[in-house]
């Protein structure tokens, strides 16, 4: 087994929500799903309509119940050209059995390059106690039904890596893709992405529903783009998780790395934590990965992939995943200790990191590597662009990095980039009521770049709320627990109680009740899946 063979936990700036509540099972819709062509609107603000027919398809894109709503449409390939070529767009539509209607929520999802697949889900959950609201995920023009960019032969399952594609792959993949779209490719970009969107929302909003946009990770910079060119369409926007203009994605091994610092600045300040890895849990696990390079607990390798690697990749992808990220201070404990109860825990885990996956999951089948390369060198780069050495010194000299930057190096000077234009460098100016929500802990979009947002938006209505805790997505990592002792999302009440009430004052007490981080890992079934133990610390 190479190291390059090995599973990468999570290679993306995307949102990916998993459950965020503890709801009732949700309610099947069967078969009652009504499938029209919604009400069209003559726009007051001159914007484009286009006949949507909606069929009836499964919610879940495995081809589970209940039944959704799809549909196709073309949609111009340039905004700036609009009775010029097209392209087809899909989107999803999931009006609840039962619901009223009464507002639709378009939700945008992030990366670059994934579709709207992760809503599936996530829409199902919260029309449990959100009935009222049709739900709304198109897939971003270039990935799953949306005309999505890929490469055949790189792609296939008896290819070198599989879905994905590896560095040696790269080259044909691109001249494939510039064969057959050539200049083409410059227009799948988060500005006509934005277009598409204010064309669907205006092509199916109805007679008297208000209409929301949430944008998650990448999904936020789509949403601030949407609202350039769009700044009065829609009732109001959520920003989830705050991919800023400006931002740099070559940078998110650095960033990752930094996050790890801030976490493990949380176990400093827990006193269980403390206990375990001392008073400065950063430092002792800057001198593990020191070790770990000269050898220190070999008995724990694992063949052609070195230890700090493999760590460091865990690390990373454990930050994004608000029950994983507590076993990181374990892990530094017991590979620091490396006693043989560690050694056997340990090499427990590492069966675990370097298993191979099972079936390709529907998320990375509909994801496009090629839209992902295609927005990032253009619209997410830097001037100079950094070198394949620098970004390989932040990975080396990493505590935690999902080693994101490795697939990206391989473009560098190769891609067949587009100017991004006037609106990368610009803010939106838009009265609109606007919800924005960042976590403290998120190691995709950290705290203080997003931040570089919030003196924009400062109109009213226009709320800003940091969930000190909550890691990449809040919906799916800040929970607490309400005046009913039921534990919920924060994030997700404030979402539902904006699109509710835009204007109103928006009670955000709930970001201060969310639920501490909890590093004593009772949690012995867990345990002993990663551990072969049921104790995960001892």
């Amino acid at each position: 087994m190479t190291l390059r063979s090995l599973p990468l936990l999570l290679l993306a700036l995307t949102g990916c929500p998993h459950p965020v509540e503890e709801l009732p099972a949700p309610v099947d819709a069967g078969v009652t799903v009504e499938v029209d062509a919604g009400t069209m609107m003559t726009p007051d603000s001159g914007i484009p309509t286009r006949a949507v027919t909606w069929t009836r398809c499964p919610l879940h894109s495995e081809g589970t119940l209940p039944w959704a709503e799809c549909a196709t449409v073309p949609l111009p390939l340039d905004a700036a050209n609009p009775n010029g070529p097209t392209i087809d767009v899909f989107v999803k539509r999931w009006r609840p059995a039962g619901g009223r209607g009464l507002r639709s929520l378009w939700m945008l999802q992030g990366g670059p390059g994934a579709s709207g697949y992760a809503f599936e889900g996530l829409s199902e959950q919260l029309a449990t106690r959100f009935p009222d609201v049709d739900y709304y995920f198109p897939d971003h023009r270039g990935t799953g039904r949306s005309t999505r960019l890929g490469c055949a032969a790189e792609e296939e399952d008896v290819s070198e890596g599989g879905l994905s594609i590896t560095e040696a792959e790269w080259p044909s993949c691109l001249a494939s893709v510039t064969a057959q779209y050539g200049t083409r490719l410059q227009s799948f970009n988060p500005t006509n992405a934005a277009n598409d969107l204010g064309i669907l929302i205006e092509s199916t909003r109805r007679e008297g529903q208000s209409v929301f946009v949430y944008g998650v990770s990448y999904g936020t910079y789509w949403l601030h783009r949407y609202l350039q060119l769009f700044p009065k369409q829609v009732d109001g926007v959520v920003f989830d998780s705050i991919a800023a203009p400006g931002l740099s994605l070559f940078r998110q091994d650095e960033d990752a790395n930094e996050a790890a610092r801030d976490f493990l600045g949380a176990c400093a300040a827990d006193t269980f934590c403390r206990s375990k890895l001392g008073p400065d849990p950063w430092a002792k696990a800057v001198a593990l990965f020191a070790k770990l390079k000269t050898g220190h607990c070999s008995a724990i390798a694992v063949p052609d992939a070195p230890t700090n690697v493999l760590l460091r990749r865990a690390f990373g992808s454990f930050l994004m995943d608000p029950s994983m990220r507590a076993y990181l201070p374990a892990i530094v404990h017991r590979a620091d200790r490396c006693e043989p109860r560690d050694v056997a825990a340990l090499q427990k885990l590492m069966q675990n990191l370097t298993q191979q996956p099972g079936a390709v999951s529907e998320f990375m089948k509909q994801w496009s590597w090629v839209l992902a390369h295609n927005v990032i060198t253009s619209e997410f780069n830097e001037s100079p662009p950094p070198t394949r050495a620098l970004l390989r010194s932040i990975r080396d000299g990493a505590v935690a990095s999902r080693d994101i930057t490795e697939q990206l190096e391989v473009q560098l000077g190769t891609w067949p980039t587009y100017a991004p234009g006037p609106l990368a460098t610009q803010w939106a100016d838009s009265s609109m009521p606007m919800l924005f929500l960042q976590g403290g802990l998120d190691p995709a979009t950290l705290l203080r770049k997003a931040r570089v947002m919030k003196p924009h938006f400062t109109r009213p209505n226009q709320t800003w709320v940091e969930l000190a805790t909550a890691t990449h997505t809040t919906l799916a990592s800040s929970p607490y627990v309400n005046e009913a002792g039921e534990r919920r999302s924060c994030g997700t009440r404030l979402l539902m109680s904006f699109i509710e009430a835009p204007t109103a004052s928006l009670d955000v007490s709930c970001a201060q009740k969310v639920v501490p981080l909890d590093f004593t890992l009772q949690r012995p079934e867990t345990n002993q899946a990663l551990f072969g133990t049921t104790d995960a610390w001892e």
